[in-house]
């Protein structure tokens, strides 16, 4: 299997991570020469699909498949043009995108499947989440408790163009999972925690969820169930939540290959979700939903500048530049990383896995302190040195 992987940032990397695990040949084409997933896939190719479509053609013919892993409109628009008259799968549903890619329309889409969502403003009173309709991840998003800073986060969005929307916020776990349609059926498949930092740009996942029930596990899974053969979906959707007194309150979703939770996925159970895809679409064996959990894994990404390592965001994260895998380094399952031991300023991707979420906790511990040890830069500099909890 030749994949073709369209963006080079975030999803980027996840999707060529994941095609490695499958044992499938990668070629990742990007227009930006710095784009980080570049180095990880077996051939890179610099190349804007929209701007050159006789060469996008070229590649893409050479694949097996193609699956796009970026959230640009016009490039998705355009490649879902190009592949209506090519016979290389495209892994990817358009409208079911054009659905998810917009948070007003996909707020009325919920709604209209009765399933239950944040309460919208004013009638949910204060504090309220802030978030632009059509923004990826924590682009824009703020937390208000009065009117001056409501008024302050819609006007920030409204500079941006965009629509403001409104709604409570609730302090509970964020979950996700990712659902799969051959465009008739869909199968959820694993449920995972995400970690946010305080700009709400997720910094760790967990999985499994700890403390999870089969009830909410059952729930969650026929909600995601439900959005996706409602859209039809033909591809891979990610369902985001957050639990409210046992009830999942959908936040968002996203009808496009993720970043990060495939990871913790496969390192916690053996899942691989591309692989999944590719088998739903190409071969047309959807496998109806997942195996039990046979472990867990911790998925996070750190910065260590100086001898100081904190945990960081996914927008800082994909600041990596020309990363590797390393299997084992600091005595992780694996890093996706930019590290070298000269390097004063570093990222990375801690992978950690182990028989029980404890065990998976406490490698990542013992990890991020050999980190500590090897950054000794910060005592003999006279600075701190913090590892994040």
């Amino acid at each position: 299997m030749r994949l073709g992987i369209v963006g080079g940032v975030l999803q980027g990397m996840e999707a060529a991570y994941l095609a490695g695990k499958a044992g499938y040949q990668t070629v990742v084409i990007d227009r930006w020469d710095k784009a980080p997933a570049l180095s990880i896939g077996d051939e890179a190719i610099v190349l804007d699909v929209v701007k050159d479509q006789a060469g996008a053609r070229r590649v893409f013919s050479d694949c097996d498949a193609v699956i796009p892993a970026n959230e640009n409109i016009e490039t998705l628009r355009s490649l879902d043009r190009m592949f209506r008259d090519l016979e290389v799968p495209l892994l990817f549903d358009m409208s079911a995108y054009e659905i998810s890619s917009s948070k007003v329309r996909s707020n009325g889409y919920l709604k209209g499947l009765g399933l239950p969502i944040p309460r919208p403003w004013p009638e949910c009173g204060y504090p309220v989440v802030v978030k632009p309709s059509g923004q990826s991840g924590s682009v824009g998003v703020l937390r208000a408790t009065n009117e001056a800073e409501l008024e302050s986060g819609i006007s920030a969005i409204q500079r941006m163009n965009d629509d403001p929307v409104v709604q409570e916020f609730i302090d509970g776990p964020n979950i996700s999972v990712e659902v799969i349609g051959d465009g008739i059926k869909a199968a959820p498949m694993v449920l995972t925690e995400i970690l946010l930092d305080e700009a709400y740009d997720c910094r760790m996942v967990r999985c499994p969820l700890e403390g999870t029930t089969p009830e909410l596990e059952s729930i969650f899974g026929e909600y995601s169930r439900r959005l996706a053969e409602g859209l039809s979906l033909r591809g891979i959707m990610d369902v985001e939540a957050i639990v409210q007194d046992g009830v999942p309150k959908i936040l968002e979703i996203d009808a496009r290959i993720p970043s990060q939770t495939p990871a913790a996925v496969y390192h916690a159970t053996g899942i691989n979700l591309l692989e999944r895809l590719v088998e739903a679409l190409v071969f047309d064996k959807l496998e109806e939903g997942p195996a039990p959990h046979r472990g867990a894994a911790v998925y996070e990404h750190i910065l260590v500048d100086s001898g100081i390592v904190r945990s960081c965001g996914e927008g800082s994260f994909s600041q990596v530049r020309d990363p590797r895998i390393e299997p084992g380094l600091f005595g992780s399952d694996e890093m996706i990383t930019d590290y070298l031991p000269d390097k004063e300023t570093w990222r990375a991707t801690i992978i950690c896995s182990g028989r029980t979420s404890d065990e998976a906790w406490a490698k990542r511990l013992r990890c991020l302190e050999r980190i500590q040890e090897h950054s000794d830069l910060a005592s003999s500099q006279d600075r701190p040195t913090e590892v994040y909890p």
